[in-house]
């Protein structure tokens, strides 16, 4: 983060955004400190939470979709949506929520204790909502 002097007004902004309003303007104001901002220990970063636990089943969704979640002794999952089956990888969340891709096809499970979802990351849709274990 870069401050800067413009008409006695003191203003935060990145570098990036700095150097392109500069350019666009076509000119050059003093910078009144180029140091990076302090930041307060621990406050920005994100841990990993501890991971939940796959519920592996039948999933009954809003709309009438199904969603079977499949889990081996190996670890593999396989998701049948539709009558097709995937083979998900587990993604790491800093949430805790269970998360599973499948970078091929681009679905994805997300699995929190009070529902799960399934979207579709290349087309950018939601699949199958409010899906929940029978």
């Amino acid at each position: 983060m870069i401050v800067f002097n413009v008409m006695n007004s003191y203003r935060i902004a990145s570098a990036l955004t700095l150097a392109a309003l500069l350019a666009a303007c076509g000119s050059s104001v003093p910078l009144a400190d180029t140091k990076p901002a302090a930041t307060a220990p621990n406050l920005l970063k994100l841990e990993p939470a501890p991971a939940a636990s796959l519920v592996a089943g039948n999933f009954y969704c809003e709309l009438g979709n199904r969603v079977d979640l499949a889990s081996a002794a190996s670890g593999e999952v396989k998701l049948t949506w539709k009558g097709r089956g995937y083979p998900m990888t587990r993604v790491g969340t800093t949430t805790g929520a269970v998360r599973l891709e499948d970078k091929a096809s681009g679905l994805v499970w997300i699995q929190i204790p009070a529902k799960s979802m399934l979207l579709n990351s290349k087309q950018g849709l939601q699949l199958a909502n409010e899906c929940k274990l029978r």
